[in-house]
């Protein structure tokens, strides 16, 4: 009996150590996460040059709200990276073109996005200008329709929507 009330005893001493230690651990790990907004594309697009100077890639910032039988998804090309402004030449409820004007440094850049794992997002280079495609008909999917289009701080902006 005298051993089970020092071991009640220790157990009571223990515990909340255990338990600060449990939290101090886990407050760490959460503080290590990156807290706010995505600051660089978090999706690249390697670039198949062909002739000229061409940047490597073209990211873009792609975020996904899925729901019940679908996705809300939004993508963000990151054309400042080669061009300053950027312009909407085409588009359909399953697909989006934007045309942008190189600078001097890439003007000399042919080339394109070539077997990505996302090729219905492409990118091509030729006649000193970029051209941004958002192209729904390469999803297999029985519904999937863009939104919502517009150039935004001189990038495209594509907001597109897919349901089963």
């Amino acid at each position: 009996m005298k051993n089970l009330a020092k071991l009640a005893t220790l157990g009571v001493i223990i515990s909340p150590l255990i338990a600060a230690g449990i939290i101090s651990t886990t407050a760490k790990a959460q503080q290590e996460s990156p807290p706010g907004p995505l600051a660089a594309p978090n999706v690249p697009l390697n670039i198949q040059r062909s002739a000229g100077n061409c940047p490597k890639t073209v990211g873009l910032w792609w975020f996904v709200l899925p729901y019940e039988g679908g996705a809300e998804h939004t993508v963000v090309a990151d054309t400042r990276a080669f061009a300053d402004s950027t312009k909407l030449v085409s588009s359909t409820k399953q697909y989006v073109e934007f045309v942008s004007p190189l600078r001097s440094d890439y003007a000399s850049c042919v080339g394109k996005t070539q077997g990505q794992e996302y090729n219905f997002y492409s990118v091509q280079f030729k006649n000193k200008q970029a051209y941004f495609r958002v192209d729904l008909r390469k999803i297999n999917a029985p519904a999937k329709e863009v939104t919502y289009k517009t150039v935004t701080a001189s990038r495209p902006y594509v907001r597109w929507a897919i349901a089963d």
